[in-house]
């Protein structure tokens, strides 16, 4: 049986995180990446900016992710809550990506030092 290469799934294997195909497929987008077919077609700057951006998304999300089911007919899947507790360890892989390519991401990254308020 041959291995057919899709760009979405290989995105989504490239961190721990579970995102929704929504997020995958506007990073895919972004990079422009949306159409490759083949694993080939991609460089080792490529698959970095990927992952961080991926990192990036992470950061900027909660710290907590709510947990997802999909279900149809009698079949179900549910993937469990993500708990993130050192989101400065993600800064710093994601914006060591991003520097080392020279990416503008960087910049907008910097621009992230987000503060969640408690009340």
């Amino acid at each position: 049986m041959a291995y057919t290469f899709n760009i979405l799934d290989f995105i989504s294997g490239l961190t721990g995180f579970v995102f929704d195909k929504a997020v995958i497929e506007s990073i895919a987008l972004s990079r422009g990446v949306i159409d490759y077919t083949e694993y080939a077609q991609l460089d080792q700057r490529t698959k970095d900016l990927l992952r961080a951006d991926l990192l990036y998304t992470a950061y900027c999300s909660p710290n907590t992710m709510a947990s997802e089911t999909h279900a149809h007919g009698s079949f179900s899947k549910t993937t469990g809550s993500q708990t993130i507790t050192d989101k400065e360890s993600l800064y710093e892989i994601f914006m060591g990506i991003y520097k080392k390519y020279g990416d503008p991401m960087a910049e907008t990254a910097a621009g992230s030092n987000m503060t969640w308020l408690d009340y």
